[in-house]
């Protein structure tokens, strides 16, 4: 296939491989966001808690509307995971 757009995702500095990246991180995302807003606009509520521990922190969440957490896992992902996945790259 000559003249023809190439993409190679083998090189760790390649913008296609970014591209990609940060594409499946958005949808992703995108999800995350979208079910949360679904899960409020339903009304979703309920007890329940979250009891975690991790280097010496604890996690405590109780309580909290289902649709702000799922929206807040997807906020986490874009602020937190976009970042670190391109700097390893």
């Amino acid at each position: 296939m000559e003249g023809g757009v190439k993409f190679n995702l083998l090189r760790r500095d390649s913008g296609d491989l970014r591209l990609l990246v940060v594409s499946i991180l958005s949808i992703i995302c995108g999800f995350f966001l979208w079910g949360g807003y679904k899960l409020m606009v339903m009304g979703a509520t309920g007890q329940w808690e979250i009891v975690s521990s991790f280097n010496g922190w604890s996690l405590y969440i109780t309580s909290i509307s289902p649709g702000l957490f799922v929206m807040g896992l997807g906020a986490a992902v874009i602020i937190w995971g976009l970042p670190e996945t391109l700097k390893n790259l």
